[in-house]
């Protein structure tokens, strides 16, 4: 039986066929309620695996919608029953999800990530990692050399802690002058000083650019960053839909 792959929702009243393609190459069209419509494909099974080939297709159509529409994107792997399981979705959602594509309307989510540089250690910092490799090369067991990296990973994350307050902090506060929203994401790897989304207005991304531009050049030889968007705006979707059977 063949169901329905749900990109997103946007506002349109015609049925629309779109010119790009979707998870296994099929055709992307809409299935329409009022002035909302979901973005779909038609596929075979009821779960889709999240390989890289899928969660690309995924992004490259939500992407291509995003470039001319708003968008309330949906997580990857929604698969509806049929055409009238994503209408009743439409139907019973429809003044939340009107709602919510007239907040998002013109916006934008933009992510930041903010590195420090390796040539950036202090000549303290780079003391304090020989010590320790010299320290676990001299180890005589398992356990000592897991002590050694405990007691060495709570130093690191101390100088971590200082060059946030000293970078990553200044940063996203000068981001957020320039945002309607913005969230702190989880950081990963030690190395990694800021992770943070922002909802844009979409007119003001040159000058978003602009001002990241800026700080890396004040910051020039300490930190790298890592500008990633325009992107569907999940991190700021605030509706939990209403599911049907």
């Amino acid at each position: 039986m063949t169901r329905k792959y749900v990109y997103g929702i946007i506002e349109e009243q015609e049925i629309k066929n779109f010119d790009f393609f979707g998870i296994e190459g099929a055709p992307i069209y809409t299935i329409n309620c009022r002035q909302l419509a979901a973005v779909v494909s038609d596929v075979d099974i009821t779960e889709i695996d999240p390989t890289r080939r899928n969660v690309l297709a995924h992004t490259i159509a939500q992407d291509s919608i995003l470039k001319r529409y708003t968008l309330v994107p949906m997580g990857f792997g929604m698969v509806a029953a049929n055409e009238t399981a994503v209408f009743n979705l439409l139907e019973k959602n429809h003044v939340g999800l009107t709602a919510e594509l007239r907040r998002l309307a013109g916006k934008i989510e933009a992510e930041l990530k903010v590195f420090w540089d390796d040539n950036a250690l202090t000549v303290e910092n780079r003391q304090l990692i020989e010590k320790v490799q010299a320290k676990v090369k001299a180890s005589s067991s398992a356990v000592e050399t897991q002590r050694i990296l405990s007691e060495a990973g709570m130093q690191v994350e101390k100088v971590v802690i200082s060059w946030k307050g000293q970078y990553a902090d200044r940063i996203y506060a000068a981001l957020r002058k320039l945002a309607v929203d913005s969230r702190l994401n989880d950081c990963s790897g030690v190395k990694m000083l800021l992770n943070a989304s922002f909802l844009i207005e979409r007119q003001n991304e040159l000058a978003f650019l602009e001002q990241i531009r800026n700080l890396d050049a004040e910051f020039q030889g300490n930190i790298n960053c890592k500008y990633i968007g325009p992107l569907s705006p999940y991190n700021f979707v605030s509706l939990k839909l209403e599911q049907v059977n």
